[in-house]
């Protein structure tokens, strides 16, 4: 590969997850050359990036703006769209990886030179496409976002097809902007030794923000007790709430929102001892810098999809059945809020500056209803996130737990085979570890339906194969007979409603039918062989998919002596 160009126009926190899949591009592909196209809202973060070639700016306000101009706003914007992709199409890529996924995006993907294109596009006929399994994998998280075991980064280095050795995000800080950003903080008093801790008040969403009142109060013992000095970042558009928490607060903190460019804001990350936000793009300068976090996460945020990326980070979240809550939620009651206090996130960084990594939480009163979390990259290589507090297991978990095995088997190409035993073997590790005996007991104990789902999805998807077999051997004759191609597929249609069935009646197997549906709207054959083709293996994954967690949810069920028998696999063949 001597060429590639990332797409990315979305905020800056999802700009610099990207990081890793660049990285992984260049350490992977020696001598490739990596172009980025970026939102010109965010690409004053880019000068930090590493391993970026070249660096494309899209000036999405300036074109609407164009496109508000009555008189002859329409030709001034075509003409700028016009001049970009005369920029961006001045090489001929080998590979274009959009992260952007709007229908704006893919309309651009349609118009950009490459000989391979992954992410959301549009095919010859108009219609919206998803190259890409693990895009396609993407766009399951929402429906089925209980049982996503994979953090956007992880998803980003799957569709780049790479692993850098070097893990976590990266940003690049220059020393003299360091050097600046020390003799500021020395006028407001901080000596070079003396213990600083950030604080990240705003957020992209009311929703996603901890109240100020709580980070007040929080701030006061980071003060009294530990002798910190507390410094608030953020920007200008958040500068009320940094006049409400000095109200509540007082004199004494060094309120910095609004006052430092990114470059700056980077460099002042990166001098704190630790840092404690919502879920918005500092936190993801943060562990970009490499310092530790404590991110607190509320309503639509699930810190398995967005949490900090790195390893030795701690998430403090509710421990409630409505965390995370749906996207298009309109909470009425963010009970989520008050549950988390200040004293839960004291407590803990005070474990954190004392201890280090932290092992465990022994549950207490203080901590009811809320959970932490500490983040470690696992032996695969992905993020994943421990929890400190020894607590029961909930039904969505284990599947969270089996799919982080199974997926990559289906999806990665070549895939990354595990055998059933060892599957079993390390989800039965983390059930032991992490959760209460006579929960995960009682959880695969209650699993009677929702494996004979399974073995009925199992049926269904090997009886469509089987007919879509015989549809592929006959389209690959010299003079296929089309009447009987007809006959044959009349009844995949309603195989393919009950698969759809399925997976809404036992919500744990949604993902694999949500995942399949995509597969049949993004098949590109151009023949009706190759069609077939790509049919056939599509019903093959799904069953291999489904056996596969048949066979480690028996496995569990008798390393954990649970349950009676499970239901008889139907024949895997073909």
């Amino acid at each position: 590969m001597k060429e590639a160009l990332v797409i990315n126009l979305t905020r800056m926190g999802d700009l610099i997850q990207t990081t890793p899949v660049i990285c992984g591009l260049k350490e992977r592909y020696p001598g490739v050359r990596v172009t980025l196209l970026v939102n010109s809202a965010f690409s004053e973060i880019c000068g930090f990036i590493p391993f970026i070639d070249r660096l494309i700016v899209f000036d999405i306000r300036g074109l609407l703006r164009m496109l508000r101009d009555e008189r002859d706003g329409i030709v001034k914007a075509y003409r700028y769209i016009e001049g970009l992709l005369a920029e961006v199409n001045d090489t001929a890529y080998d590979v274009a990886i959009n992260f952007t996924h709007s229908t704006d995006s893919a309309v651009l993907m349609s118009l950009i030179r490459a000989r391979e294109k992954r992410g959301v596009g549009i095919d010859e006929k108009g219609f919206s496409v998803k190259r890409h399994p693990w895009i396609r994998y993407f766009f399951n998280v929402i429906p089925g976002r209980e049982y996503n075991p994979f953090h956007l980064c992880d998803m980003h280095l799957k569709v780049g097809g790479v692993m850098p050795s070097e893990r976590g995000l990266r940003l690049d800080v220059p020393g003299d902007i360091e050097e600046w950003m020390g003799m500021t903080l020395e006028k407001e008093g901080v000596g070079e030794g003396e213990l600083l801790i950030g604080l990240q008040l705003g957020a992209s969403a009311e929703d996603k923000r901890w109240p100020v009142s709580s980070f007040a109060a929080l701030a006061r013992r980071l003060t009294g007790s530990l002798g910190a000095r507390v410094v608030l970042t953020g920007s200008a558009g958040e500068a009320g709430l940094g006049r409400e928490f000095e109200a509540l607060y007082g004199r004494g903190t060094i309120n910095l929102i609004g006052k430092t460019d990114l470059r700056e804001l980077a460099a002042l990350i990166k001098r704190c001892d630790l840092f404690i936000s919502n879920d918005t793009g500092p936190l993801h300068i943060a562990t970009a810098v490499g310092t530790r976090t404590v991110n607190i996460s509320l309503a639509s945020v699930n810190f398995r999809e967005t949490g900090p990326y790195g390893e030795g980070h701690y998430v403090v979240a509710p421990d409630i059945p409505c965390s995370p809550c749906g996207f298009m939620l309109d909470c009425k009651d963010t009970v989520c809020k008050e549950l988390i206090k200040a004293g839960n996130v004291f407590d803990l960084v005070e474990r954190v500056l004392r201890e280090g990594m932290l092992e465990g939480i022994e549950d207490s009163p203080l901590w009811r209803d809320v959970q932490v979390y500490g983040s470690y990259f696992d032996r695969d290589g992905l993020i994943d996130y421990r929890p400190l507090i020894r607590r029961p297991l909930k039904r969505e978990l284990l599947y969270n737990h089996i799919y982080r095995r199974t997926w990559t088997t289906v999806l990665d190409a070549p895939p990354v085979a595990e055998g059933i035993e060892e599957a079993c073997r390390a989800v039965a590790e983390r059930l032991r570890s992490w959760y209460t005996e006579r929960s995960v007991t009682a959880v695969l104990d209650s699993l009677d339906e929702d494996m004979a789902a399974l073995t009925r999805l199992l049926g269904v998807a090997e009886e469509a194969q089987a007919r879509v077999t015989l549809i592929s051997r006959e389209a690959g004759r010299p003079s296929p007979d089309i009447q009987w191609i007809k006959e044959t597929w009349a009844d995949v249609p309603s195989l393919d409603r009950e698969i759809e069935t399925i997976g809404h009646t036992c919500r744990p197997l949604r993902p694999m039918t949500v995942i399949f549906r995509y597969g049949k709207e993004a098949l590109e054959g151009e023949g009706l062989l190759e069609q077939a083709e790509e049919t056939r293996r599509l019903y093959h994954e799904l069953k291999a998919h489904a056996s596969m967690i048949l066979e480690i949810l028996k496995g569990l069920r008798e390393r954990f002596g649970c349950g009676r028998s499970a239901p008889e696999l139907t024949s895997t063949s073909g």
